[in-house]
């Protein structure tokens, strides 16, 4: 099996979970990502009482968006960088 590459890829290390939401859904909602995958690197969340947070809130967003068809968990297809991973097939 080769190794899975994104379409377009998003890094939010560094930012406010509500920028990076944001600037995850400006993504998500441009038609040039229609019918693409898009890799949200969020990390794993391992700074204090804040663990997963936006981990948390970026799969919320995910399942709950309807322009998202299918969600894939990094930890649990085996990407590099396991749970601080998701993948957005939109």
């Amino acid at each position: 099996m080769g190794r899975f590459e994104p379409d377009a890829s998003i890094d939010l290390h560094g930012l406010h979970p509500d920028e990076a939401l944001r600037r995850t859904r400006v993504l998500m909602e441009s038609p040039e990502n229609r019918g693409k995958s898009l890799m949200v690197i969020h990390g794993k969340g391992l700074h204090g009482k804040s663990y997963g947070t936006l981990r948390e809130r970026v799969r919320e967003m995910g399942a709950r968006s309807p322009l998202v068809k299918r969600v894939w968990n990094g930890e649990d297809v085996f990407l590099p960088g396991g749970d601080g991973v998701t993948v957005f097939f939109l």
